[in-house]
This record gives structure tokens, C-alpha cells and sequence, in this order.
């Protein structure tokens, strides 16, 4: 396959697969959990740093970093995983990767523990002055949390004993027993499911099981890359399938990186990136479903015009605003974060089937240097809806 990103590669701006603006460094830890019982846990950690490479001196700059784990398939290991923890790093997280439950018999239930443990571990050592870690890791934050094919299935195990994981990503998400599945249907936090159509270790009706599953996350999005098998997310994916191992890993890389930036760190912008540049004509088709509505626009701004997106649920309709000052109107949903007396709203907009929709919005000759403020309001009824996060522009 020709290489699916050529055309985004020439955007101006970087793009989210590409490194970013830390130098990542990595260690490999051990230590004993002192919190779930998990015993002796291995894994390697990577972090912003001064120098690039093993055993570096960490980069305070940026610090504290939000805690990531990622967890390896069946027979892996941490290693199998260092492109992704060390791009991670790069993007200003700080990322566990487990190295336990590497043998052909593992546990699933106690590698969920593993990873409570590794997560926990490093905002403990964060609030230690002789760590090396020290300052590193926020504190009482929500966890994120990346599996791949076992270790995606052991997602469904972690969000069941762990509540502050709330944002998962599962890549080609292998099947678990039970409560994996019921954990699933409780779970309420955000998570984004990625198959590879080729894929015939873990095919894509399994991965896809698992979002069908999580019907009341607040957030949940399945991806299914053309062309792609198993091992896309790995430091060394294949060049026999349709799409070439390099693109398959370039592929996760970007998804990763702005799911995680948006619900971690609040940028609900990055979703335009994730649907609207890659979506339409590009590796992958996706469903989604969104309780927390999303507002993206941006990045097709001129003087006169923008895209702009809006996520809900199936049966949703929107109503889009705009104002030249923040503040606070009330809305059925709540109060918004912009002030209605100095904008308008538009008419109800019906979402698509997929339950998001794309438009764009014309501006009059007197938005032109100025900054507007966007909000919508995503709802099925007059009693059930919410709005999106205010979405500041500044017009060209």
C-alpha cells in the first residue's frame, strides 16, 4: 500500500506521530508494591529527559507529566514497546511499561493488579525527595492506561478494580473471561478501540465487541485501520500485510497521542485530527459515540470561514453558539461558558447516523482579528444533553 499519510505529511504544522518536544529517556525499574499486593513488579519507565537515551537525567521543565501504563500482548514484554513509550515521553507523558505476565500461561486478573501497582507506584515515588522520580508524575489525576492484544483484553480487568482509569485504549483487543466483560458495561470513563482489518489473531469482531460493550462510557470510539494486522503498535510490525509495518506504527502513534491529549489533558480539539483529517479518505473507518459531547475547529480557519465538528449520541441534535465574550448564560444543561448577549446561536442541527456531524461556518467581515468563542450544545431531548468545552478562535 502506498503510504496513507503522504498527504497529511505535508501540513505545516507538526503532526502528532512525530516526536515531540521532549527528548525521551527510559529506565528499567523493579520494585515491590506496597499498595495491592501485586509482589515484584518489572517494567521500564520513559520521561522527558536532558539527554536522550537509558538512564538519562529527567526534564523538570514540563513537570509534573500525567501517568500512562502501557501493557504487551501474549509472550511480549516491555520491549516490545519501546517506540511508543519513548514517543509518549517525547509528548511530555510519563509511561510505565510493564515486563510481568510474559509466559505462555499469564494472568490476566493479576496483570491488571501489576499495572494498578505500577501506576500507583509512580505517583508515590513522584512524592519522595530521594527519588529519582520525584516531581515527576501528577498527583490524584486521572490514570490512562494502553494494551495491546492481551494486554487490551486486561484493560477490561484494570477499570474493575482501578476507578481512576479513565481514559483506555485498547490496540487489536483480544477477548477475556469474566468480569473483564461486566467491567466493560459499568465502565463510564472515555476509550478508544483500534482493529486492523487483516488481522487474524485477534479479528476485528472482537475488538469491536469490546466498545459495543462499554455503552455507558462517556466516550468511546472504535477504529478499524485498512490494511493492517496485528502487530501494528509493536517496535518491529511486518511488511507482508497491505499497509507497510511503518505506516501501521505511525498510524498508532497518532491515534494515541491525540486521544490521550484530548482526554487527558482536555484538548477536545485534537478529535479534528483524529476524524476530520484522517477519517475522510484516509486508513480507517470508526464509530463513536460521545455522553460528553465534543467541539472541534480550527485548523481550516481563514478570515471568512471554519470547519468545525460536534460529537454526541446517536438521535442527537445540536444547537451551535458563538459569542465575543466569555461568561455565563443558563441552558437547560447547564451554564454555559460563554455569554449569549454578545453572540447567537444557530437552529437545531440533526447529527448523522454515526452521531457527529461537520459544517462550515461563515464569519462576517467583522469577526476578521478578533477572537470568538464557540460552544454547542448537544442533546435528545429537552431534559437530556450537555455541552461542549468553549472552543476560542482567534479569526485571521
Amino acid at each position: 500500500m502506498l503510504l496513507t499519510l503522504v498527504a497529511l505529511a505535508l501540513a505545516p504544522q507538526q503532526l502528532p506521530e512525530d516526536p515531540g518536544p521532549y527528548l525521551p529517556g527510559w529506565q528499567v525499574v523493579s520494585f515491590s508494591d506496597a499498595n495491592y499486593g501485586a509482589g515484584i513488579v518489572r517494567a521500564r519507565v520513559y520521561y522527558p529527559a536532558l539527554i536522550r537515551g537509558r538512564d538519562t537525567a529527567v526534564d523538570f521543565s514540563g513537570a509534573p507529566y500525567q501517568p500512562v501504563a502501557i501493557m504487551h500482548g501474549w509472550t511480549g514484554s516491555a520491549n516490545t514497546h519501546d517506540d511508543l513509550g519513548n514517543h509518549l515521553a517525547s509528548h511530555g507523558y510519563l509511561v510505565i511499561n510493564l515486563d510481568t505476565e510474559k509466559g505462555i500461561f499469564p494472568n490476566v486478573p493479576a496483570y491488571a493488579v501489576d499495572a494498578r501497582a505500577a501506576l500507583q507506584w509512580l505517583e508515590d515515588e513522584s512524592q519522595f525527595a530521594s527519588s529519582w522520580l520525584s516531581g515527576m508524575a501528577m498527583v490524584g489525576v486521572d490514570w490512562a492506561a494502553i494494551g495491546h492484544s492481551m494486554g487490551g483484553g486486561t484493560l477490561s480487568h484494570l477499570v474493575g478494580i482501578e476507578n481512576r482509569v479513565r481514559a483506555i485504549i485498547g490496540m487489536q483487543a483480544a477477548s477475556s473471561d469474566e468480569p473483564g466483560p461486566s467491567n466493560m458495561r459499568a465502565y463510564t470513563g472515555a476509550g478508544i478501540w483500534i482493529a486492523g482489518s487483516v488481522d487474524r489473531i485477534v479479528r476485528p469482531n472482537v475488538v469491536k465487541a469490546w466498545y459495543d460493550r462499554a455503552e455507558v462510557a462517556e466516550r468511546r470510539m472504535y477504529v478499524n485501520v485498512q490494511g493492517m494486522g496485528h502487530s501494528g503498535p509493536t517496535d518491529t510490525p511486518p511488511n507482508n500485510e497491505p499497509m507497510l509495518g511503518a505506516d501501521q506504527k505511525r498510524v498508532h502513534l497518532r491515534i494515541l497521542t491525540l486521544f490521550l491529549d484530548a482526554e487527558l489533558r482536555g484538548e477536545d480539539s485534537a478529535y479534528e485530527y483524529l476524524v476530520s483529517k484522517i477519517g475522510m479518505g484516509a486508513p480507517w473507518t470508526y464509530e463513536q459515540q460521545s455522553a460528553r459531547p465534543i467541539l472541534w475547529g480550527g485548523e481550516d480557519l481563514t478570515s471568512s470561514s471554519a470547519l468545525f465538528g460536534i460529537h454526541g449520541l446517536n438521535s442527537s441534535v445540536a444547537v451551535f453558539a458563538w459569542s465575543a465574550q466569555l461568561g455565563s448564560s443558563s441552558t437547560p444543561f447547564g451554564d454555559t461558558g460563554i455569554d449569549l448577549d454578545f453572540g447567537g446561536a444557530t437552529t437545531d442541527i440533526p447529527l448523522s447516523a454515526e452521531a457527529w456531524g461537520m459544517r462550515r461556518f461563515g464569519f462576517p467581515p467583522s469577526w476578521s482579528g478578533t477572537t470568538v468563542h464557540f460552544q454547542a450544545a448537544v442533546y435528545r431531548s429537552p431534559i437530556e444533553g450537555a455541552l461542549t468545552k468553549v472552543l476560542s478562535l482567534q479569526i485571521p
